[in-house]
């Protein structure tokens, strides 16, 4: 399922906090467990055929990155994964936020198109450890100051990992992106870029309050006295 809001992406790193009270210790982070940002070969009328994908980049800051340009459509999936591990010991709630720049390539469509679900690029994310299917923003928002030119972007955040707590766990995340065997050649040579930034904030005295029901791999907006780091 695709939805979306208008949120400014924020890079931050991942930082605790409770409800008028700092946590002064980064005590989330991120491993690399493995990519298949592959290469697919093939033909097509005119311009690259190739993915061609940079490297995912993890640190301990809040941002995973998962790249993809010059993809055919063959309907193959090619995915990146990563995990992102929270020690404890106090009891979190963890969320993620995801943002989605798009860019037009030879074929003058960005490859990320909401607008044409049924040909533009297609965008799985899932987590394991809890199993959880989170929503692909599909309305346009402002880009941030790094986003190449020429961007179109899309974000969503706050999505929740679980609707219960963590004293610590380690979620493996896959991001898998193909395009449709019927996508047009207006796509050709696009790119985009599936940035994930997971965070977490503590739960003593911030009991979890969502603005509409919560659940695990939808956005919560804070409401009465909760609060997202």
């Amino acid at each position: 399922m695709r939805t979306g809001q208008h949120r400014r992406p924020r890079s931050r790193a991942f930082r605790l906090a409770a409800a008028g009270l700092a946590v002064p210790a980064v005590a989330l982070s991120l491993t690399m467990t493995g990519t298949t940002l592959g290469l697919f070969s093939g033909t097509e009328a005119s311009g690259q055929n190739a993915v061609t994908a940079a490297a995912v980049t993890l640190t301990d800051s809040a941002i995973a990155n998962c790249p993809v340009s010059n993809m055919l459509p063959t309907g193959t999936a090619t995915s990146c994964t990563f995990t992102a591990t929270y020690p404890g010991p106090s009891s979190a709630y963890l969320a993620v936020n995801v943002l989605v720049e798009t860019q037009a390539g030879s074929g003058g469509t960005a490859l990320y198109s909401p607008a044409d679900s049924a040909h533009d690029l297609q965008i799985t994310i899932a987590s394991s450890s809890p199993t959880v299917t989170f929503t692909v923003p599909t309305t346009a928002t402002t880009c941030p100051g790094g986003a190449p030119s020429g961007s179109a972007c899309y974000e969503l955040d706050n999505e929740l990992v679980s609707t219960s707590t963590f004293t610590s766990a380690a979620v493996s995340f896959a991001v898998s992106m193909h395009l449709p065997t019927g996508s047009t050649t207006g796509y050709q040579g696009g790119a985009a870029q599936i940035i994930l930034t997971t965070h977490a904030v503590q739960s003593g005295s911030n009991a979890l309050s969502c603005t509409s029901t919560a659940a695990a791999g939808s956005p919560c907006t804070p409401s009465g006295s909760f609060k997202w780091s």
